[in-house]
């Protein structure tokens, strides 16, 4: 058999696909993001003035889960990870949906899915579901954007939004700048009027134990 990456000949001629992990040398991550860096500066520049960050205090009310989720979706778009930055910041609203106590009145049993039933009750309950709509967008429908586009990259549905590798793909990154906008937009809404914010109830960047379910 030959050993040649990518090609196994087999009896007779014919071959067969083949793949294998590849090891790379010790400094290739430096290498790789350094070339990637140096090559697409401009991008990355533009990327990163088009996210922006989400500041807020006290420093202690935003949870690390929350916080970590919204940033590394800021990150992955920076760098041009697209699908990553999509699926990131959905994470973030999904966070959300499932510790904020108000939606502990719903009792629902296990984790609270992002779908519109959930959204539709949201929104009754004062979380700022608004933000996620696109223009002409509402509650009435039976899906919204945002939900469908993170559940297209959740289950690998994304030829829709592909032509070439996503890092290249113009409307992956459109895509990806909309999910991140809004989630952006929502997190922050949410934090500015949470009552598990501005009472106090997050400390320390840890949301309170009882709200853990």
């Amino acid at each position: 058999m030959n050993e040649q990456y990518g090609e196994a000949n087999i009896e007779g001629g014919e071959s067969i696909a083949k793949a294998k992990l590849m090891q790379f040398r010790e400094d290739a991550g430096v290498a790789i993001w350094g070339t990637f860096i140096h090559n697409y500066v401009n991008e990355i520049n533009k990327r990163q003035q088009q996210v922006g960050g989400i500041y807020w205090e006290p420093a202690g009310r935003m949870p690390i889960d929350l916080f970590s989720f919204i940033r590394e979706a800021s990150r992955c778009f920076t760098l041009a990870q697209y699908l990553s930055a999509i699926s990131m910041s959905s994470c973030a609203v999904e966070l959300i949906l499932n510790r904020d106590r108000r939606m502990k009145s719903l009792k629902i049993k296990g984790w609270i899915k992002l779908n519109i039933k959930n959204l539709v009750s949201a929104e009754k309950l004062g979380l700022p579901v608004y933000s996620l709509f696109s223009v002409n967008e509402s509650l009435k429908q039976r899906s919204i954007l945002f939900i469908d586009r993170r559940n297209r990259v959740n289950h690998g549905e994304v030829l829709s939004m592909l032509t070439t590798l996503s890092d290249y793909d113009g409307t992956a990154e459109d895509e990806a700048l909309d999910q991140i906008t809004k989630a952006q937009k929502f997190v922050i809404e949410w934090f500015n009027a949470s009552p598990d914010v501005q009472e106090g109830r997050i400390v320390n960047h840890r949301w309170p134990a009882e709200y853990h379910f």
